[in-house]
């Protein structure tokens, strides 16, 4: 059964409110792994619908966009991330931005690189499932 429009913005939402009560108030740590295995849960679900629900052109639109974004998005981001580590102007910005929210320069170089890596994965989605209807229409 494929999500309706409605649950996901409600989700999203939710998502957003849930993050921002996380970063203000910091609760106990069990109630920060429930709202992430929810999290995970939910985009599960989300995934699995969409091959569910989708008709042939679709799940084959998706497919593709997946092959894509693992084939080109993976090496692509491991290369960025390689040049982020080997140009010292972006390590001392990290490092900057580290001294700023009072974190160490490891774990807020490792935020940043899973943020972009996310990025550029969802951006290779996007491009190639984009590509990939054009061509088919």
């Amino acid at each position: 059964m494929p999500a309706s429009r409605y649950s996901q913005i409600v989700a999203n939402l939710i998502f957003a409110l849930g993050v921002a009560y996380i970063w203000i108030f910091i609760p106990p740590f069990f109630v920060t792994v429930i709202f992430t295995v929810l999290c995970i849960t939910w985009s599960a679900w989300i995934f699995i619908a969409n091959f569910r629900g989708a008709d042939e052109l679709q799940a084959a639109s998706l497919k593709h966009a997946l092959a894509a974004a693992s084939g080109y998005g993976v090496p692509l981001t491991v290369a960025f991330v390689m040049l982020m580590i080997a140009t010292p102007n972006i390590q001392q910005t990290i490092a900057g931005l580290a001294a700023l929210s009072q974190l160490s320069p490891a774990s807020a170089g490792f935020g940043l690189g899973v943020s972009f890596t996310v990025i550029a994965l969802c951006s290779v989605f996007s491009i190639y499932n984009s590509v990939w209807w054009v061509s088919k229409r």
